[in-house]
């Protein structure tokens, strides 16, 4: 049996466990808020339509609330109560959410998970007050930790340590961005960055989770160890994300070239880029050089990746850190089933399609 034949793209039986006492709390953080301005969140989140109405057919949900979902996942697997980390949940997710609204504008996205982006429909300067309100949203909500009984040195370590988390992921979208203008990026260049841009809040959701959930205080070589195997999941995280940006998938709306026609430098390009050689190598290095490429561009620079078995040497980092953040996992002594929870995801996120 191959690895791929044990894998599979439907999301792990763990995340319906917390998906409702997410929600809640997430909802909980915008009452009393009465200003269009939070319509704004509660439509991005999945909630509301542009009107304020409820999306027709659909419970509302706002997708996976990954990195919610591992900080509660983390508490249990430190051998604490969930409820305990939502605080930490709740800010992670409004971060993610912060992020996406501006990253929305500043690639002019706009469409995100198939509906119209903020910007798209409320302007530019709203989608910029929007997101920084929901970061606000966010750091307010951490102070809720005191009320589960968590000590005042680590609700501080708590905050400092999701600050630090946020400022990493946005010097990783300042070097995303300034990657675009560069005419050759490395690997090492690319994982730096997306250790950044996307690691940091899935390392830290995992992280912080296991910090906040045992009612006896954090478990240190516990949760340590459990950040190692975050880190290994943010990277795996962003190389999937890449391989469905220029291979598309059904799920994600998006059509096969998507990264590429928008000379994204993504994994897929730094790997063409550096490895091509020849005619090849002046073919893709003219196309990622151009102002707007064609169709013709987007199908040649398939064509070079498909010759350098591009999709395969993704495919196949992201299998490496699998096989490193799984081993973390065995070594840890884990709460319940949390370790198969977590073994789930993994395999789950080397496959997803969206």
């Amino acid at each position: 049996m191959t690895p791929n034949e044990t894998r599979s793209a439907e999301l792990p039986a763990f995340f319906a466990r917390y998906q409702e006492m997410i929600d809640v709390a997430l909802r909980a953080e915008l009452d009393g808020l009465s200003l269009p301005l939070y319509q704004t969140h509660s439509y991005y989140m999945g909630w509301t339509e542009q009107d304020g109405s409820r999306p027709a057919g659909s419970g509302g949900s706002g997708g996976k609330r990954l990195r919610p979902t591992l900080a509660l996942l983390a508490a249990e697997a430190a051998g604490g109560r969930p409820e305990r980390a939502m605080p930490v949940a709740v800010s992670l997710e409004y971060v993610h959410n912060f992020s996406l609204i501006h990253d929305d504008l500043e690639d002019q996205d706009r469409i995100r998970h198939h509906r119209p982006t903020v910007w798209a429909v409320w302007g530019e300067p709203t989608a910029i007050v929007s997101g920084n309100a929901m970061l606000k949203i966010a750091d307010r909500s951490l102070e809720r930790l005191i009320d589960h009984g968590i000590s005042v040195e680590v609700v501080l370590e708590t905050q400092h340590a999701l600050a630090a988390s946020y400022l990493r992921m946005m010097e990783g979208q300042y070097l995303d961005i300034q990657f675009e203008s560069l005419d050759s990026v490395t690997v090492e260049q690319y994982l730096d960055m997306i250790e950044r841009k996307t690691g940091a809040l899935i390392e830290t959701a995992i992280f912080l989770g296991s910090l906040v959930g045992r009612p006896d205080g954090p478990d240190r070589a516990l949760s340590n160890g459990l950040r190692s195997m975050g880190h290994e999941l943010g990277r795996i995280f962003q190389i999937r994300d890449d391989i469905l940006g220029v291979w598309g998938s059904q799920e994600t709306g998006k059509p096969v070239g998507a990264d590429i026609e928008r000379k994204k430098k993504a994994l897929p390009a730094v790997h063409a880029l550096g490895m091509a050689t020849g005619p090849a190598k002046k073919r893709i290095t003219e196309i990622f050089a151009k102002s707007q490429l064609d169709g013709r561009d987007v199908e040649d620079a398939l064509q070079v990746m498909e010759d350098l078995r591009t999709q395969e040497f993704c495919q196949a980092l992201a299998d490496d850190r699998w096989r490193h953040a799984k081993s973390v996992i065995q070594s840890l002594e884990l709460a319940g089933d949390t370790a198969r929870d977590l073994e789930d995801l993994g395999e789950f996120l080397l496959v997803r399609t969206s």
